[in-house]
């Protein structure tokens, strides 16, 4: 499963942090955020005013 498919599942039960998702996905925070960064671009999730991500 890559990275992006991990960020997603887990996003799929709620809300998360990058620090939570990096420790979902076993990938480098580097690399969680920059997907995250597409994923936000592409309108896919949304970062909440405190900080963490979740599906549109």
């Amino acid at each position: 499963m890559s990275v992006k498919a991990k960020i997603l599942e887990s996003l799929k039960a709620g809300p998360k942090t990058v620090e939570e998702l990096v420790a979902a996905t076993g990938a480098k925070p580097g690399i969680v955020k920059g997907q995250l960064t597409r994923l936000v671009k592409a309108g896919v999730i949304e970062k909440t005013p405190e900080g963490k991500f979740k599906m549109k």
